[in-house]
């Protein structure tokens, strides 16, 4: 029975708070000291690529590789050289398989079709 008195002023102390006009309000306190560091959160979604990188210096030279096989032997070729060299006095001719494909004129002067104005007249002729 002791609790019902002090259950009676509790009340009416809380019923008497009710009618009055609050105070003004009081300067903020300090702040208090830091929590603990929370949990790591979920990943966010990537961003946008970025771009190209400049390219990088050349790598080292590799070390050379083994010798391959040896390839098929080659078909025999023609005989004889391909180009034949001629001089002459007057004008060049070459034989009937030949083609004169060249006249100089060491002493100068100009080249008059097979001939050269000054002798002597040095030429070319290849096989067809």
């Amino acid at each position: 029975m002791k609790a019902f008195p002090i259950l009676l002023v509790g009340i009416a102390l809380a019923l008497g708070a009710c009618g009055r006009d609050p105070g003004p309000k009081g300067e903020p306190g300090a702040q208090g000291p830091a929590g603990p560091q929370g949990a790591q959160g979920i990943q966010g979604v990537a961003g946008v690529q970025g771009q190209t990188g400049a390219q990088g210096p050349q790598g080292a030279q590799g070390a050379p590789g083994e010798k391959g096989a040896a390839g098929e032997k080659g078909e025999k070729g023609d005989s004889g050289a391909a180009l034949r060299p001629v001089q002459a006095d007057g004008a060049l001719s070459c034989e009937a398989n030949e083609t004169l494909v060249s006249v100089f004129c060491p002493a100068g002067g100009a080249a008059d079709g097979a001939k050269c104005t000054t002798p002597p007249t040095v030429g070319l002729c290849v096989r067809k």
